[in-house]
């Protein structure tokens, strides 16, 4: 009988404690003569587990099919390989699983949910189901123990007639038909006078009269029929299989064209992640429900707990899923490419405080509520730090502090076996920060590793009136006059919007775009705010097929401190094209982010020319927009390789990671 060396390889973007939990299951069947491993790959951070075994042909076969099943497809598994080997060169004791990763134990797998979750089996609806692979069992609250299968059947058909189920124990509600918080997250708009002219010469006192928008949440759906997913959403295979993984993260989606219900822009949409939403959705799918609304009613800032249960938010981003913003605590192995200059940083956003504090070997960080809403972020740094690579540090619109934080979180890498003997900085770089949450900017650092501003998106006012009024003082004011008299509604929709202060700079230009080209219902009774407007102008450009489209201007101005842009050429080019007669929405909210995209390719090449881009990275919060990501990667990836961090997010726990290796400026 003829004996083989057989090696199995999970490569994953980050640590999964599932798989660091099997090989320690597996490790203990010894006829196999099993050993395990991880190895990381120094440029990419990739982690690659492997199990290896000795063993006659058939039994390897066996194993390799107990491996399949076992190992649950994780949202950060890249690919997988067997392979014969000469010799073994894991180890034969177990992993020591860091009790910061969350993931274990599972809520359940792929052997105890068939028979809880499934409407056939006799186990059906028995939630304290016990399992040996997953001890899910061990992770209900006593809440969701004392749960029948009578009971969980009868939450079902409240639903269904009462439109509504609170679920105290999950901090959710769920809803057949939207809630009155979202169709109503706005406000009653102030009266609309018939001289458009007056309203411009009285903004001041229409806006000191504004009742406080409330601010739009994005839709989330529970979805219970997983194969009527494509029937509802416009979902593609890499977001189908994210959405089945352990990790049941939420992703952002668009609803098919002219869907009858779903009628908000983009929604979030997830699988149920629970025993108890498993087994309730069963139940609902038989009786013909596809999907549910959901909202939370834990409010912010009040109970830390809230973080736990919160869902993981994932964008797809160069060929990686990254967190938007990490909400649980972790910790990375120290970096060894750049130098290490402060002990312990924290960053601060409107909802979160992100703390973070290095050792000799790692990086940790914990994540909290704030307890209060700040309309303002504040990244704090050492007393030595403060107003640091600042160009002009008595304006924080012009501080590039949060954006070099993005930078040197995403060049971060970790090489075991390199010590350094002298300071090492990030040089030759620039980063793409665009965030929600801070200022819009590229910045560069040299070959000195010295910081300059390049760009930085500007703020528009914070209303339609004084929008229009800009308009009126440019060289656009013949376009606007034209605008007004051909789309006197689309017009006064526009004096209508009240932009908030943290509406991120993007999305507001999105959001007046939005209006220009008339994508969003004259008819509409309620004042409509930023973050839905720029939803919707995302959703069209998703919805345009094909690459070609009109040219929109973004034209730089120069300034004293560093480059904006003329805001005004911009709106005015997309007025244009609609007083031109174009009447593709999709292709003109399309054309925006192409342009975008194509102008910031101009820009790098620029900044290529005079420093040598060797690292440009892409961060912040707005690139959550998936065509945003798409034309960047296209436009600019295939002259400069885009650089993220696969070990952390996009907007929160790296800002406060880059904080501990902002350089000193000397005085």
């Amino acid at each position: 009988m003829s004996m083989h060396n057989i090696r199995f390889d999970f490569v994953c973007q980050r640590h999964v404690p599932l798989y660091e939990h099997l090989c320690n299951q597996y490790l203990e069947r010894s006829e196999f003569n099993i050993s395990i491993g991880a190895e990381s790959e120094l440029q990419t951070s990739k982690i690659r587990y492997f199990i290896e075994a000795f063993a006659p042909q058939a039994q390897l076969e066996s194993l390799a099919d107990d491996i399949a099943s076992d190992f649950l497809l994780s949202v950060w598994l890249l690919d997988t390989h067997i392979q014969r080997i000469e010799q073994h060169s894991g180890q034969r004791k177990p992993f020591n699983i860091k009790p910061l990763h969350s993931g274990l134990p599972l809520n359940f797998c792929q052997d105890c949910q068939p028979k809880f979750g499934d409407n056939q089996h006799p186990s059906f609806g028995n939630i304290n189901l016990q399992c040996h692979h997953c001890m899910g069992h061990e992770k209900l609250s006593r809440d969701e123990k004392s749960l029948t299968q009578t009971d969980i059947a009868a939450m079902a058909n409240r639903l269904l007639s009462h439109k509504s189920l609170p679920l105290p124990i999950l901090g959710i509600t769920l809803w057949l038909t939207p809630p009155a918080a979202i169709l109503s997250s706005t406000i009653q708009p102030s009266t609309i006078s018939q001289n458009a002219d007056e309203q411009l010469t009285n903004s001041s006192q229409t806006n000191a009269s504004m009742t406080k928008t409330i601010k739009y949440q994005r839709p989330r759906i529970l979805v219970c029929n997983p194969n009527s997913l494509n029937s509802h959403f416009i979902v593609n295979d890499s977001q189908v299989l994210a959405l089945s993984s352990i990790e049941k993260p939420l992703l952002r989606v668009r609803p098919s064209s002219e869907h009858p219900s779903l009628l908000a822009p983009l929604y979030d949409i997830q699988f149920a992640e629970n025993r108890l939403l498993v087994i309730l959705t069963e139940v609902l799918r038989q009786k013909g429900i596809n999907w549910l609304h959901v909202t939370s009613d834990i409010e912010p800032h009040t109970n830390q707990e809230a973080l736990l249960n919160e869902p993981l938010r994932l964008a797809s981003i160069n060929q990686h899923w990254l967190p938007i913003t990490t909400l649980s605590d972790g910790s990375i192995s120290l970096p060894t490419n750049v130098t290490c200059l402060h002990d312990e940083h924290h960053y601060q956003d409107d909802q979160h405080t992100f703390k973070v504090q290095s050792t000799k070997t790692d990086i940790n960080w914990q994540v909290s509520d704030n307890g209060a809403k700040s309309s303002t972020s504040a990244l704090t740094l050492p007393p030595v730090l403060a107003s640091s690579c600042a160009e002009d540090s008595n304006t924080i619109t012009n501080d590039i502090t949060t954006s070099l934080c993005a930078l040197n979180a995403a060049v971060l890498r970790c090489d075991p076996n390199k010590n350094h003997h002298k300071a090492q900085f990030v040089k030759h770089a620039a980063v793409l920060y665009f965030s929600q949450q801070n200022a819009c900017q590229i910045v560069t650092l040299d070959s000195q590793s010295n910081p300059e501003l390049f760009f930085q998106l500007p703020t528009l006012p914070t209303s339609g009136y004084e929008i229009c009024h800009s308009l009126s003082e440019s060289p656009q004011k013949s376009l606007l006059d034209k605008f007004k008299q051909l789309f006197p509604a689309e017009y006064n929709q526009l004096l209508d919007l009240h932009i908030q202060a943290d509406d991120g700079a993007l999305s507001q230009l999105m959001a007046v775009a939005t209006l220009i080209i008339g994508a969003y219902p004259v008819e509409t009774a309620q004042r409509v705010t930023v973050t839905e407007l720029a939803d919707k102008f995302i959703a069209l450009a998703m919805s345009h097929h094909g690459n070609n489209a009109p040219r929109i201007d973004f034209p730089l101005t120069k300034g004293a401190a560093h480059r904006s842009l003329n805001w005004c050429k911009t709106l005015g080019t997309l007025m244009s094209f609609k007083l031109a007669g174009e009447t593709n929405l999709a292709k003109l909210a399309f054309a925006f982010h192409d342009s975008f995209a194509d102008y910031l390719s101009h820009w790098v090449e620029h900044l290529d020319q005079n420093i040598g881009v060797k690292q440009l990275v892409i961060a912040g919060s707005e690139f959550a927009n998936p065509v945003l990501t798409e034309r960047v990667q296209l436009r600019i990836g295939k002259n400069f390789p885009l650089v993220v961090n696969p070990l952390l997010d996009l907007d929160g726990v790296n800002i406060a990671i880059g904080g501990l290796y902002l350089k000193q400026r000397r005085r």
